[in-house]
């Protein structure tokens, strides 16, 4: 009898401490999750047998209250990333999913062909060279804590990452659960390049009918240089055509404003600037720059070659809308949300009903 006393009480308080550790923790946006696959076609194995490759994992995210926004949202992760970047951050907050959720939208979160959930397959199937992990140093460096060894000339106001300056190493909780997440990316950017423009492709018709850009066909001879097409390293259309981005791109040197950015190339200004009449007219993009990233180098120049081309293109600085402190991985930082507002304001701006 005694013993079953002990045992009841220890239950309770095994419920108790349950109970307790649940409010403790930051409560997410309720909502429904369906998946799916897009993009990708089946390959001969050279045997007789065949595979799928190239397609892309999405994840749908419904808000379970309303949806109060007519159009939805589709996150892209970068390079060694996946999906979930979108999801939680480090430190166990709720991220840029639940944010936007909290507002309204439906969101779409994309794994790249090759990356997390969007399977990977070697040569023969794929003609990747190979795959590559970014180590912890070259996380550290560039992501979490560039402030400690000065990556380039704006790391130092980086303070923002979890647990604050200098906490983004390893060992550190918020690093080491960032870090665990991040996946092996192929080295191999024109069909990397080609294969994600194919899925987002699919992912929109899926979900916007044609209501997307349309997309040139590639014709890859696999010989291109870095960046060929200025934005890409696959083929972009341009009015008047180009045939070969070498000789039909006229560049020149544009000088930056200040120590904090790089010279950069774009078009001359005669002739006239070809322009991007798949992009011109149709969509509105938002460059977002924050303080210590070391995008402060370049976005400055993106913009310049996007709006010679005729794309109608916005820039924000985080910092000088009072969002200070944020390096490369700004949606993971610990004023996340402050910079999901910055986004969220301008796509109201341009859409009032969202």
């Amino acid at each position: 009898m005694f013993m079953e006393k002990i045992l009841s009480v220890l239950f309770a308080l095994c419920i108790l401490l349950e109970i307790a550790k649940a409010a403790s923790e930051p409560s997410d946006i309720p909502h429904t999750r369906h998946f799916f696959h897009v993009g990708g076609d089946y390959v001969s194995d050279g045997n007789g047998g065949h595979y799928f490759a190239n397609q892309s994992y999405v994840e749908k995210l419904t808000p379970a209250s309303s949806t109060t926004k007519p159009y939805p949202l589709v996150f892209i992760h970068g390079i060694g990333q996946t999906g979930t970047n979108w999801l939680t951050e480090p430190d166990g907050n709720p991220g840029w999913s639940s944010y936007f959720l909290s507002h309204g939208y439906i969101i779409y979160l994309l794994d790249q062909p090759s990356h997390g959930r969007s399977p990977f397959l070697g040569p023969p199937i794929n003609n990747y060279t190979h795959v590559t992990p970014l180590s912890a140093e070259v996380i550290a460096s560039r992501f979490t804590t560039p402030e400690l060894d000065s990556s380039y000339p704006r790391a130092e106001p980086h303070t923002q990452w979890p647990g604050g300056p200098g906490s983004g190493v390893q060992g550190h909780p918020a690093f080491d659960a960032y870090f665990a997440a991040t996946v092996p990316s192929a080295v191999a950017n024109i069909p990397q390049q080609t294969a994600v423009r194919a899925a987002g492709a699919a992912l929109l018709d899926r979900i916007g009918g044609r209501r997307r850009p349309p997309f040139v066909e590639p014709a890859l001879n696999g010989k291109v240089p870095a960046r060929a097409w200025e934005m890409t390293d696959i083929p972009m259309s341009y009015e008047p055509a180009v045939a070969d981005p070498a000789i039909d791109l006229v560049l020149t040197v544009t000088r930056a404003n200040s120590t904090d950015e790089e010279d950069c190339w774009v078009q001359a200004e005669s002739p006239v600037p070809r322009q991007l009449v798949n992009l011109k007219g149709i969509i509105r993009s938002l460059v977002v720059t924050a303080e210590a990233s070391w995008h402060v180098l370049y976005d400055w120049c993106s913009v310049k070659f996007l709006r010679q081309a005729g794309v109608e293109t916005d820039q924000v600085s985080l910092a000088d809308v009072g969002v200070n402190g944020n390096g490369h991985m700004l949606f993971l930082e610990m004023n996340s949300d402050e910079s999901a507002r910055v986004v969220a304001d301008w796509i109201e701006g341009i859409n009032p009903r969202g």
